[in-house]
Order: structure tokens, then C-alpha cells, then sequence
């Protein structure tokens, strides 16, 4: 099977080499040619691609990657809003030029931030609450593939991603304050969403929404505190707020039910 991972960075990576060791035909994507040939020590053939994708040379040379048999759109959007709408179209175009190629399925790495607007437990079947421009134009982006590819899409909604060097708490420590200290941390550990991914692309089934996060939920103020003592840093302090307010928490459970996946970073108090 040709699997194509738009988008080899601190995600897409891990998810085409574990891809690679699991028997399948990788096609990986860099924004430049000297990244997307570094990608051949993985095992992986690499393209360089630039969004949006115009003119017949560039759809040509990207020929293999667009006609795979799944594709998985893992783009990260701009930082201010302008980035926000010609992201839309960058994904967009990819979209059109898969479904002109003959791709069979599409995998969109979202955000659980979509539902940023709603409070309590919010499962797969939950309707989605955009606050951010962000959120916004995630939301936008999925129904525009959904319009396309009915159900040969699926939507990966990804709480906060922590692993290996990367966690949110180096942008917080020190700091103060710091909103929502009682809010619940949604997160998931790198390597619990690689192998929910590999797992995905090799599911038979359709699965139209699907949450990956941990089913550990502390207080931000609990939680971030604790690991930067952990990590030797600066506490966060996080401003006195309302207790009794309830923000969200996501529920992964029917995602890794029908996956068949346990989680193995549950505690994330210990993973780093």
C-alpha cells in the first residue's frame, strides 16, 4: 500500500518511519529539496512541496504522492490571519489535485480545539464550537474535504501533543498570571498518536471523527506545576479564577475502542 504523509515534521515524521517499518510504501513531504532528500535515510521517498500546488510541472512531479492510496494531510496552519485563509487554500488545492489523482482516502490531522466554545465531556459525536481563528479554519477545512470526500475521510481531532523535547510547560514556566489554572488538560503523548495513526491507516472500517488524547485530566494548575518541578524549571503561576467553571474535557474512548489501541502514556505526570 502507497501511503503519502503530507507534512514530515515532529509528527509527520514519527507517523512515516513507523509507517516504513510496518511494511508500507511511504511518500513524505518537505517544503525544500534538501529536507525531502534527507527523508531517503528513513526509508522514506521524499518530495519537496510547496502550497499552494499550481501549474502542471509541479503536479507532475508530485504524480506518485497524489494518486497514493491514502493520503495524510498534516499541515500546520500560519500564525496570523491572513496565514489562516491561505492555509485553507493550500490544503484545498492538495485536496483537489489527490482527488484529481485518484487518491482513495484522506486522513486531515485537525485540532480538538474546535471545540473550545463547549464545557464538559465532549466525545466524536459532539458538534464542534470554534472560538479562535484558528479553531476556525480548521472547521472550515474539514467540511470542505468532507463536501469532497464523504467517507472516505477521517478526522483526527488531536489534543496537545507532549513527547521526547517538546512540552507546553517550557512555554509557561516562570510565568505568571496565567489563566484558567482549573480548567482540565487535554493531552496525548507522541508516541500513543503515531501508533493510533499506523493503527488508523491500516483500519478497514469507516471512521469519520476521531479523537486522540489521554483520559488523564488534572487541573492546568495541578498538572504544569508538578512537571516543572519536575524539569528543574520556574513554576508557573496561574491567576486566582473561577472553580466552578467547567471547560472541556475530550473523551477518546469509541476512538481507541474501535481502534483497538490502549494507550500507554495514561499518567502523563510521568512522561516528559
Amino acid at each position: 500500500m502507497n501511503v503519502a504523509i503530507c507534512g514530515c515534521g515532529w509528527l509527520g515524521l514519527p507517523v512515516a518511519k513507523a509507517l516504513y517499518k510496518e511494511g508500507y510504501n511511504v511518500y513524505g513531504t518537505k517544503r525544500n529539496e534538501r529536507e525531502a532528500n534527507a527523508l531517503s535515510a528513513f526509508g522514506i521517498h521524499g518530495m519537496p512541496m510547496q502550497l499552494p500546488l499550481i501549474g502542471d510541472d509541479q503536479l507532475s512531479s508530485l504524480a506518485t504522492l497524489l494518486s497514493s492510496d491514502v493520503m495524510v494531510i498534516n499541515i500546520a496552519a500560519g500564525r496570523n490571519s491572513i496565514d489562516k485563509e491561505q492555509h485553507y487554500l493550500n490544503v484545498l488545492s492538495l485536496s483537489n489535485a489527490a482527488y484529481q489523482s485518484g487518491c482513495q482516502r484522506i486522513i486531515f490531522i485537525s485540532t480538538t480545539s474546535v471545540y473550545d466554545g463547549r464545557k464538559g465531556r465532549v466525545t466524536e459525536d459532539d458538534d464542534v464550537m470554534p472560538l479562535t481563528d484558528s479553531a476556525l479554519t480548521h472547521v472550515k477545512i474539514e467540511n470542505s474535504l468532507r463536501a469532497q470526500w464523504g467517507d472516505k475521510l477521517t478526522i483526527v481531532r488531536l489534543s496537545g501533543l507532549i513527547g521526547e523535547d517538546r512540552h507546553p510547560v517550557k512555554f509557561l514556566a516562570g510565568k505568571d498570571g496565567l489563566k484558567g489554572g482549573s480548567n482540565p488538560v487535554n493531552l496525548i503523548h507522541l508516541e500513543d498518536c503515531v501508533a493510533a495513526i499506523v493503527r488508523l491507516i491500516g483500519f478497514k472500517g469507516t471512521m469519520s471523527v476521531l479523537h486522540l488524547a489521554s483520559d488523564f485530566h488534572p487541573t492546568r494548575r495541578e498538572y504544569y506545576t508538578q512537571i516543572a518541578k519536575q524539569l528543574s524549571l520556574p513554576l508557573p503561576e496561574f491567576s486566582p479564577d473561577d472553580e466552578s467553571s467547567v471547560a472541556k474535557v475530550i473523551d477518546a474512548e469509541k476512538t481507541l475502542t474501535n481502534l483497538g489501541y490502549v494507550l500507554k502514556h495514561r499518567d502523563l505526570m510521568l512522561s516528559k
